[in-house]
């Protein structure tokens, strides 16, 4: 990533939390939610010298199951949580960080604060899908700021992403001419890391190979992740290139494919093909949502393989995490992946090749809704093809060198270490925002018009009315004043907001006569003028009090 100027870290920014973006669910598992629990935990690791932690969500909700994420993971650190409409307390963080790219959905809300109020940040996972990629168009026209950075996992996803971008600038020129002014958020190239502490000790692999009934000179290859041929990686290649190598060597390979399947279909598909294309390779098949499967995995495994071949995947967690465990890899030159393994060194990487162009049908159908996501993805990754020639040739190496095995899972576990390590990976997001923090020090703080979205419905709907309510107005009370909260307390006044203090005060004045709604604001002292009409007109609309 680039090199930032040095200076003072920032604090760590509040935390915009949706369970989505920070757990892993039980059922339908993607690589986002291992990256982001993965996150979540180095976050609240490196937050354990603050008084606290700040999660930022829309509802009471969230700040509960938020703080039951935090207990979970350190029960001595204390959860603050602030509500997303208050984006003043939002501000006094000086940052949000967001799991997934929306930086224009929370830049609008910003604007109810100013630009400069505090600083935005976003990652990106998949970029393929119509909600990502507008959300990244959407960068160059809400109020994202030169303050706000998109964090992408990898150097070709940070590409795509000024691919897209630019594509959005040439339509915006030629709608609004091309002296039309764009910004956008710096963008910064830092990978998902790992904890690599975790996956130390799969490199013992006995016990896990008695476990699953494999001889000591089993070669074992393992895939681990969703299994999926439309949507992640379509497993033909390994099975023809592990049946070619088992026939020539005439040796005993095992296929551990450990993960989930979305429906029946998939999987039968999975295990027809593997009987039907791999013959001679021992096939097994483990549920990837258990954390027992995904360890005895791991430790029973002398190599892992993943052959991703769709555009969906960007980064590819569990290549680095076959590294922190020490595990030799073969992986497709493709995507991020081309920035984790190093070929030769920690494993071989298998060119990967794709048409210069899909035609412009595909991504046209994709946008009308004529096909779904998942065809759109599988579509796509039927063009896309894995050198054959070439994987075969590193899984026979693999398999005849134990010694190459071995050197190449220590120089793996090495470089996860020295570069994907989470204690590693958060230094660099401390060093982007702080550079972040450094240029929103430097910018006006300017005071912002709302967006259309956000406009005060009483201005909106000004002509709604016969009559508008302002501070001139004059009011009297009603009878049965007294009763006054036994009526706002009814269920036909759910929607009520009025304070009991400011209620106190505001029939105290109506009882000494009609007074105006602005004689009522200067001798109360109340701050905001605002608040005494609202009372008002929510007890007129209780029948309270009523216009003089």
């Amino acid at each position: 990533m680039a090199i930032f100027a040095q200076s003072a870290p920032a604090p760590l920014p509040a935390l915009r939390y949706e369970t989505d973006g920070f757990r892993v669910p039980e059922g339908r598992i993607m690589g986002r939610h291992s990256a982001g629990h993965s996150f979540l935990k180095a976050f609240v690791q490196a937050s354990k010298d603050a008084p606290s932690i700040t999660g930022v969500g829309a509802l009471a909700r969230t700040g509960e199951a938020f703080a039951q994420d935090i207990r979970a993971l350190d029960p001595a650190l204390q959860a603050q949580f602030i509500r997303l409409d208050d984006q003043r307390a939002i501000a006094q963080k000086g940052a949000m960080h967001l799991a997934d790219p929306s930086l224009s959905i929370h830049a609008q809300l910003r604007q109810s604060v100013g630009p400069a109020a505090y600083s935005l940040t976003g990652v990106t996972h998949t970029i393929s899908s119509m909600g990502a990629m507008g959300l990244i168009a959407d960068l160059l026209t809400a109020p994202v700021m030169p303050w706000d950075g998109l964090i992408c996992t990898s150097d070709v996803v940070k590409s795509s992403v000024e691919t897209l971008m630019a594509a959005q600038a040439d339509y915006l020129r030629w709608r609004f001419g091309q002296s039309i002014a764009l910004g956008g958020p710096q963008l910064a190239t830092i990978p998902l890391g790992v904890d690599c502490a975790s996956f130390a000790g799969f490199s013992e692999t006995s016990s896990a190979r008695a476990a699953l009934g494999l001889e000591p000179d089993d070669v074992v290859f393992l895939f681990l992740g969703r299994l999926s041929f439309h949507a992640k990686a379509h497993p033909l290649p390994m099975y023809l290139g592990l049946e070619e190598v088992a026939q020539k060597l005439k040796r005993k390979l095992v296929l551990i494919q450990c993960g989930w399947f979305a429906n029946e279909f998939i999987e039968n598909a999975f295990r027809d093909g593997a009987a039907r294309f791999a013959p001679s390779v021992r096939h097994m098949f483990l549920d990837g949502r258990q954390d027992e499967a995904r360890q005895v995995a791991w430790s029973a495994c002398d190599i892992f393989m993943s052959l991703s071949d769709n555009i969906q995947e960007t980064f590819g967690l569990t290549l680095i995490e076959a590294m922190a465990a020490g595990k030799p890899v073969i992986a497709t030159d493709w995507d991020g992946y081309r920035q984790t393994a190093r070929h030769g060194d920690t494993g071989f990487m298998v060119p990967t090749l794709m048409p210069e162009r899909f035609g412009d049908d595909l991504a046209l159908s994709h946008a009308a809704g004529s096909i779904t996501y998942d065809q759109y993805l599988a579509q796509g990754s039927a063009l896309v093809h894995v050198d054959l020639r070439a994987l075969c040739e590193a899984i026979e190496q693999l398999v005849r060198a134990p010694d190459l095995r071995r050197r190449m899972g220590l120089a793996g576990q090495k470089r996860a270490q020295l570069m994907f390590d989470w204690s590693v990976i958060l230094s660099e997001y401390q060093t982007f925002w702080t550079e972040l923090a450094a240029r929103r020090a430097r910018a006006a703080h300017d005071v912002a018009p709302r967006p259309a979205t956000q406009l005060d419905p009483g201005h909106l709907f000004a002509t709604y009315p016969t009559q508008r309510i302002n501070g001139s107005r004059r009011f009297v009370l009603r009878e049965n004043v007294s009763a006054w909260q036994e009526i706002a307390q009814h269920a036909l006044f759910g929607a009520a907001t009025v304070k009991a203090e400011l209620v106190s005060v505001i029939l105290q004045k109506l009882r000494e006569g009609p007074i105006s709604l602005q004689e009522i604001t200067d001798q109360v002292a109340w701050p905001d003028g605002d608040h005494v009409i609202e009372t008002v007109s929510q007890l007129a609309k209780m029948g309270l009090v009523e216009q003089a």
